[in-house]
């Protein structure tokens, strides 16, 4: 029995597969909302949410499955002047940080990925 549980181990690791969680729940309007205003660092009560759409995405030779980009809109700073504007705004699941977006910013002693979660808020890692 080991010997057969040994080679569909061996048979699922040759064929690259990998199982990845699913998420626990949907990306909703209202966490939508408290993401988009950690993200812009400038909370905002009128952040209107028009729809939110599943999707996937590959980048990298990496494919994610678990991808909402949500088209929202909200008062920005233009020229001086607070206008309302459509942003379109991706956010992916994981077991770890719940739906969050990410990206990675240059900063004098070199490179950071900050972090939006739903889990865990703004996080940076140097």
């Amino acid at each position: 029995m080991n010997s057969f549980l040994s080679l569909i181990g061996a048979a699922v690791l040759a064929t690259g597969t990998c199982l990845a969680a699913e998420p626990d729940h949907e990306l909703s309007p209202q966490t939508a909302v408290k993401l988009i205003n950690l993200l812009i660092e400038d909370h905002q009560e009128r952040i209107e949410i028009a729809m939110i759409v599943e999707g996937s995405k590959t980048e990298d030779g990496l494919e994610e499955n678990h991808i909402r980009r949500v088209i929202a809109i909200h008062p920005v700073a233009e020229e001086g002047k607070r206008v309302r504007r459509v942003q379109c705004y991706d956010f992916r699941w994981n077991e770890a940080y719940g739906w969050h977006h990410w990206e990675k910013r240059e900063e004098r002693g070199g490179d950071a990925i900050y972090i939006w979660s739903e889990l865990k808020g703004e996080m940076v890692v140097r």
